[in-house]
């Protein structure tokens, strides 16, 4: 019986950040090939945090072996969280060599591939999770596959707000998607000064977020022929023949991209679209525009969506059904700030549980919100942190119907900072939230 050994070199590069350089593993893993029954290997486990490029290296220590080259789909990759496996799992081999171009491996001629399963590329949350790795490769798909043990930790930053904008440019407030399209997040953009706001606004919507936001890159919305307004409404006239008015399941989040979007221009109130300049019932089926839309002005709870570079604020829309008054609205905002969204944990919570908002006071649009002592307390080593959390604070309770100015208190006194601020200054909605560049 014709029998051979593969060794299999399994490089790991990591990346901790970019201030340090890759850090390089190396293992051997031996395989014994017995051809008339498969393949067999001594399984090796290995533990790496933050993995960026996974490098593999195929050797055949005896008999030659040889297939045909399939660029970017040589490896199939599984992975675990909890024993449970992941569905849709994201990764990104690389492409080596040409399709159908024949590959032979020999002691002295290796067959390298690349990987990526870096959070980024992967958008797993932090948290431990078994790889497996496969080859597609009838000659080698018998091999038990290589597993993998990755611990993901991320470190996101967070860019404060503002209250100001460049000399000579203009800020405008785009709502682009996140990666699943479950939420639209709110990104400042600078730009030159130009007279035709909603014609700049809308081209730079369609232009997508930069991509060191790592949220939903390349054509968001449907294409645009004209804006224009008259009062308060923006008139927006889409092209019948645009690709993206057909995929009715991401249209609807578009659509409220732009409104969203446009109606953050002063002035705006609602948005009314034309599909090919004229009125219609609806623009795709099931989705009406006879009618102009609104935005979604309710009460919102601001929270940080964790993009592994860095933390973006949005708004989210939690049940406020069973709320009257004021002070109901805060206690429920409130509670979400402090609990994030537990079924989605890239959505984290903004203020520590330790925090207690003990009382509410509002009156001529002015609202107090009244915390214990565990708010100077939250994030003292984090200046980020606490400036995400004031921002969060001021977003969220702004947002209540009526409500102008904000006031802070600690068990009922003002005479303190936090984040760099004043606790008993009058604060006002912040203009420009979560600037794209810093």
């Amino acid at each position: 019986m014709l029998k051979s050994i593969l060794v299999i070199a399994l490089v790991l590069l990591m990346g901790f950040s970019c201030m340090n350089p890759p850090l390089e593993i190396n293992n051997l893993l031996y395989i014994p090939v017995e051809q008339s029954i498969g393949y067999s290997f001594l399984p090796v486990q290995t533990e790496i945090i933050n993995p960026q490029l996974i490098s593999f290296s195929i050797t055949s220590t005896g008999t030659n072996i040889s297939f045909k080259n399939t660029p970017g789909q040589n490896l199939r990759v599984e992975a675990f969280k909890d024993g449970e496996p992941l569905e849709n799992l994201n990764y990104l081999e690389l492409e080596t060599g040409s399709p159908d171009e024949d590959i032979l491996i020999t002691r002295d001629n290796s067959l390298i591939l690349q990987i990526d399963i870096s959070q980024k590329t992967t958008g797993l949350p932090d948290g431990d999770y078994l790889y497996r790795f496969y080859s597609q490769h009838s000659d080698l798909k018998e091999i038990a596959p290589l597993e993998l043990m990755v611990n993901y930790k991320s470190d996101p930053r967070y860019v404060k707000s503002l209250n100001y904008q460049p000399k000579d440019s203009m800020g405008m407030i785009l709502y682009f998607p996140e990666r699943d399209n479950k939420y639209l997040i709110p990104v400042t953009r600078f730009v030159p000064d130009n007279a035709a706001v909603l014609t700049q606004t809308i081209e730079n919507l369609s232009k997508g977020p930069d991509p060191a936001t790592t949220l939903n890159t390349g054509a968001i919305i449907p294409e645009v022929d004209k804006v224009y307004y008259s009062g308060s409404t923006v008139y927006v006239e889409t092209g019948s023949l645009s690709d993206r008015l057909q995929d009715t399941d991401e249209l609807q989040l578009a659509l409220n991209s732009i409104v969203r979007t446009m109606t953050e221009v002063p002035g705006m109130r609602r948005v009314q679209f034309l599909p090919d300049g004229k009125r219609a019932d609806e623009i795709a089926p099931g989705i009406p525009v006879r009618s102009p839309w609104l935005p979604d002005t309710g009460p919102a709870a601001y929270l940080p969506y964790n993009t592994f570079d860095r933390y973006l604020l949005f708004p989210y829309s939690p049940d406020l059904s069973d709320a009257v008054t004021i002070r109901e609205y805060c206690l429920l905002l409130f509670d979400r700030l402090k609990k994030g969204l537990p079924e989605d944990p890239l959505v984290e919570p903004v203020i520590p549980k330790e925090v207690a908002l003990l009382n509410v006071y509002y009156a001529n649009h002015s609202l107090k919100l009244d915390f214990n002592a565990a708010f100077l307390d939250a994030y003292n080593e984090d200046r980020q942190r606490q400036s995400m959390m004031m921002d969060a604070v001021l977003y969220t309770f702004s947002s209540i119907e009526g409500v102008t100015s904000l006031q802070i208190l600690i068990d009922g006194d003002d005479r303190h900072t936090f984040a760099d601020h004043n606790l008993a200054t009058s604060f006002t909605r912040p203009l420009y939230i979560n600037p794209e560049k810093n």
